[in-house]
């Protein structure tokens, strides 16, 4: 990777919607158009309350110094109208004081799109990500990896006009490393299809139907938990440009789940998240992002909820070496479920609330061509209705990264 200081700078304003990830772990590594890029890092944590327990609960809070050191490759590469383009993350991740959980990280994209067959516009694309499952609201904390992989498979077919007709697929797993938490394997499976109206300047809109399909791969029906789901989602999504320095993207659409065999736990509603972005001068750029979506509250799939909330993100470029990031994010999240609780695996009773809010900054400084330094911190809080489910956490991290 050729990382001068004004690509560090860009990809800290293209990066503006996704400032969570830049206060907390290693940069992202976006698609580049550098053919060829390669480096390695190491990220310093120090987390205040890893298990995410209440202060009053059993044990009390512990705290952890995390290690995270990564190497990655990426290439991008353009063949007459084929575009080839692959990035890969692998780390290690290691505890100073719980080293039980220590783990091996993955980050993995790598895909290909262009003009084929004529004029269609295709694109395949797969992902992979293997990380620690979040510790809120597990009874008992523990080592849980999950490895996640998913293929995709675009089409764009102009049909008159403006006018095109889009499909896509999408094939999906999820496996994890516990033995109690394998309950929660799964494999998907969705189609979708509609219309798109693309403009003449490059906005766009889709009309669109989806259909998803879930099997928990190692599940029976029991009073606990189903075996499997279906979705139906209804959207509008748009990507529109509403001013040179401002534009709108997201999606607004009606879901529906029903599970296989325990009606307690379907549910139906409005479904959006929408992203205003504002650009008020060539070095700030400002997110403003709305949702409300239903489905797993967390890693942990025993659990769904319909969450609701707010986040700003903005991201100003100091100088062309130097640019600060900062979040703030408040929301509340309504439990859909059965009612059973007191199970390693805990399954929330309907009636459950939870008031949450996150806040961050972040430092990141392209000190040489070749060194990228990232600093940060993030807050979190949950207040709940239910007894030992509120906690604060308080994250610091030091990032510090070489690419050519």
């Amino acid at each position: 990777m050729n990382i001068s200081s004004k690509k560090f700078a860009r990809c800290g304003i293209a990066s503006v919607m996704s400032v969570v990830p830049l206060v907390l772990t290693p940069p992202a590594l976006a698609e580049d158009p550098t053919p060829l890029r390669y480096g390695a890092g190491v990220t310093f944590q120090r987390d205040s309350n890893l298990f995410r327990v209440d202060s009053e609960a059993s044990g009390g809070v512990q705290s952890d110094n995390i290690t995270n050191g990564y190497a990655y490759l990426g290439f991008d590469t353009t063949l007459s109208r084929q575009r080839l383009y692959g990035n890969f993350n692998f780390g290690k991740t290691q505890f100073s004081r719980f080293s039980q959980l220590d783990y091996d990280k993955q980050d993995i994209k790598a895909g290909w799109d262009g003009d084929f067959p004529g004029q269609v516009r295709t694109g395949l694309v797969w992902t992979r990500t293997a990380q620690l499952a979040n510790f809120a609201d597990l009874t008992i904390p523990r080592r849980n990896v999950i490895t996640r992989d998913a293929v995709r498979l675009d089409l764009d077919v102009p049909v008159m006009a403006n006018w095109h007709i889009i499909a896509a697929g999408t094939v999906n797993q999820a496996r994890n490393s516990n033995t109690l938490d394998r309950g929660n394997d799964l494999d998907g499976r969705s189609v979708e299809g509609g219309l798109r109206y693309v403009t003449p300047y490059g906005n766009r809109l889709d009309f669109v139907g989806q259909q998803t399909n879930v099997d928990y791969t190692e599940r029976t029906p029991n009073p606990f938990s189903d075996s499997a789901y279906r979705e139906r989602m209804g959207s509008l999504r748009a990507l529109w440009a509403i001013t040179g320095a401002s534009r709108l993207e997201g999606y607004v659409g009606y879901l529906e789940r029903r599970n296989e065999n325990f009606s307690n736990r379907d549910f139906s509603g409005p479904s959006f998240r929408v992203a205003w972005t504002w650009e008020p001068a060539g070095s700030t750029v400002v997110a403003i992002t709305a949702y409300r979506t239903m489905g797993a509250a967390g890693d942990n799939e025993f659990d769904a909820a319909v969450t609701k909330a707010l986040r700003i993100a903005p991201v100003w470029e100091v100088t062309g070496k130097l640019s600060l990031n900062a979040l703030l994010e408040a929301g509340q999240r309504r439990y859909i479920g059965s009612i059973f609780e007191g199970l390693p695996i805990e399954i929330e009773a309907p009636g459950r609330e939870d008031d949450f809010q996150s806040w961050g900054v972040g430092l990141r400084y392209a000190a040489l061509r070749w060194l990228l330094v990232d600093l940060g911190y993030r807050g979190e809080r949950r207040d709940s209705n239910r007894y030992l489910r509120d906690y604060d956490d308080h994250t610091g991290t030091v990032t510090v990264q070489i690419g050519f």
